[in-house]
């Protein structure tokens, strides 16, 4: 077994302004397809480095413009345009979810949008101290002082214990405001829901700093319409402000979702960095897939992946080719699996016996 550590190859952090700034700067390419005589002249140092650079880009590189990133940007786009000629109850985006479906990496994809739009408008920004783009995640048990002491970390501000949440957030706001600042992700948003205590507070915060910061806001969580952060008055706001955007896992029984899955696949394929994997040929187990991941694209990423990397560093596969038997060697999350095993037990059989395609997928 190798194990894969982390050096200087590894993208940036997003909890640091300067290293959110050094990860949007930056783009992962993907490296050559290198035939086998290629390949097997390569030295074992350089083999190595080619392989690693492979699982790099397979594992932080690979971007897809997937329904959730597409319908994201289309509403990010209209927020921001209602927000230019006000100067307070600015407008923003819910992305709410399951854990699975990959509104962290569509975070992702909105922030280099904004950052790659204003780079090319702006491309000194960073001599003039400007900060186009922040990004926070809403620490557990949040309470309306931690939550300011998040964006003061983040923005390298120093704050002492005996610093009160107004004053800290007066500092925040000031120095948000003179950076430029155009879009703040706050991720993790669960982290205040169903608590009592703080809660309040911390809704108020993130109330304030829509009136006095001229940026976008974007919020991302599970559960984010079954619990009391939107209720009440203070989420009755919140609901007024906010387009909550559903990111749901596809369902195969809808003609649109069967169309999506099978191009989400090929995109998936298009991009992955295996030698000798034949394009369009795992469009031939997208009912497999389905079944593994429920549907989730999130889900589907990180099968993929898992199964690339496995092919890329296993020797004891001399074919790197996406089968259901290297793609059974990953495991995904507890949802996944369990329902796998469901689906598979509603059928009455086991893996083994399954038979392709399944009912209603063969006209995808």
């Amino acid at each position: 077994m190798t194990i894969m550590f982390h050096t200087a190859d590894r993208p940036a952090s997003l909890h640091d302004r300067d290293e959110l700034t050094a990860f949007l700067n930056r783009s992962i390419a993907r490296p050559d397809i290198l035939t086998d005589p290629d390949y097997q002249a390569l030295s074992n140092t350089d083999r190595i480095t080619y392989d690693r650079s492979r699982i790099v880009y397979t594992s932080g590189g690979i971007v897809i413009a997937t329904p959730h990133v597409s319908e994201s940007t289309r509403l990010l786009q209209q927020a921001f345009a209602v927000n230019v000629g006000r100067n307070s109850g600015h407008a923003g985006l819910m992305l709410n979810g399951d854990s699975t479906v990959g509104k962290t990496e569509t975070a992702k994809t909105l922030m280099r949008t904004v950052h790659t739009q204003y780079k090319r408008m702006y491309p000194d920004y960073a001599d003039h101290g400007q900060l186009p783009v922040v990004y926070i995640s809403v620490p557990a048990s949040s309470t309306g002082k931690l939550l300011m002491q998040t964006f003061a970390d983040f923005l390298h501000l120093p704050t002492t214990g005996r610093e009160s949440m107004g004053d800290i957030r007066r500092r925040v706001v000031q120095t948000l405001i003179a950076a430029g600042t155009q879009l703040i992700i706050v991720d993790e948003l669960q982290n205040l829901v169903g608590r009592s205590v703080g809660l309040g507070e911390s809704v108020d915060v993130l109330k304030n700093l829509h009136n006095e910061i001229p940026a976008t806001f974007v919020y991302a969580g599970f559960g984010l319409t079954n619990g009391n952060l939107l209720s009440g008055p203070k989420g009755q706001q919140l609901r007024g402000r906010f387009t909550i955007f559903d990111m749901e896992r596809l369902n195969l029984s809808d003609t649109a979702d069967r169309k999506t899955w099978a191009g989400l696949i090929v995109a998936f394929e298009k991009k992955l960095p295996l030698r000798h994997q034949e394009i369009g040929s795992l469009r031939a187990h997208r009912d497999y897939l389905y079944l593994r991941t429920s549907g989730s694209i999130g889900s589907l990423a990180k099968l993929l992946t898992l199964a690339t990397v496995e092919l890329i560093t296993n020797p004891k596969y001399t074919q790197e080719c996406l089968t259901e038997a290297v793609m059974d060697t990953v495991k995904l999350d507890q949802f996944a699996e369990e329902n796998y095993k469901l689906q598979l037990a509603a059928r009455g059989k086991t893996k083994k016996g399954l038979q392709y395609p399944m009912n209603g997928l063969a006209a995808a």
